[in-house]
């Protein structure tokens, strides 16, 4: 049998981290460990959290961080602190995410059966998206430690692993029929200007956040037309750092990136102009 682990961070989530957990423990296929990074709460969370631990003492950890800091910009840190090589999947689960209790064995199956599958997530809401989402997003083992050793902490994190996958020839994928939901709805466009500054961090070819931001404005997507506005200003007007959260990402890295982002955008245009 295959295995897994699932991390997540959560900060004053007193109102949902017991079902979150709940959902968790309770799946068709049940995670080996949970680990969650109670990041500073100053909420009740960390009293619920503690009773999980002694009611499941083999299966859940709570790391402490008696963090002061409220930025979210600590998220890759506060999973980094998870990293662990026991498991074949790591799951990435969210303080605000409750899962269908058949959502773990929908995924692992289907990765199983396909090993090029590294990255996979169900969806949630409207079941618009075509990316693997952060939250709920499985990541195979194998293929993470044999290209990290832990999450880079610049602004894109999440869109630069998937990257890294479709550059070695590897597939992600998202299922809409394995469903979780976010009960914290402004967490669904809270970073949409983010958005635009990962684009940049990473590289990303110029046409192709015109076409992304475009697409998006017009209802491709789940991205509002704010959002949509706020990720290409951001994109425009964003000027990395030299290091540390709002840096970039290495250079072969960025450039793979926009080679092959550009590859697509030449394999697109004639066919939608007529002329394949």
């Amino acid at each position: 049998m295959v295995d897994y682990y699932c991390f997540l961070p959560v900060r004053d989530g007193e109102d949902t981290i017991k079902d979150v957990m709940d959902s968790l423990l309770n799946q068709t296929i049940a995670p080996k460990k949970i680990i969650v990074t109670e990041d500073g709460s100053t909420d009740k969370t960390s009293d619920i959290l503690e009773k999980f631990e002694k009611d499941f003492p083999e299966i859940v950890k709570v790391i402490h961080t008696e963090s002061k800091t409220r930025d979210f910009r600590r998220i890759p840190k506060l999973w980094n602190m998870c990293l662990t090589k026991e498991y074949d999947y790591h799951m990435i689960g969210a303080g605000d995410c409750i899962f269908e209790s058949t959502y773990a064995e929908k995924i692992i199956k289907r990765m199983e059966d396909n090993s090029k599958l590294v990255i996979c997530s169900g969806d949630f809401g409207e079941k618009k998206s075509n990316t693997p989402h952060g939250a709920g997003r499985f990541v195979r083992q194998s293929f993470f430690f044999s290209n990290y050793n832990k999450y880079l902490e610049i602004v894109g994190y999440e869109s630069e692993i998937i990257h890294r996958a479709l550059i070695q020839k590897l597939e992600v994928s998202i299922f809409h029929d394995a469903f979780f939901e976010h009960v914290d709805k402004l967490g669904h466009s809270h970073n949409f200007s983010e958005f635009g500054q990962g684009m940049k961090a990473l590289g990303y070819h110029p046409l192709y956040v015109m076409a992304r931001c475009f697409l998006a404005f017009f209802g491709r997507g789940d991205i509002s037309k704010k959002g949509a506005l706020n990720m290409f200003w951001k994109y425009v007007t964003y000027h990395p750092k030299d290091s540390g959260y709002y840096s970039q990402f290495p250079k072969d890295i960025r450039e793979e990136i926009k080679r092959n982002q550009w590859k697509m955008i030449k394999n697109f245009l004639p066919k939608r102009l007529g002329f394949q």
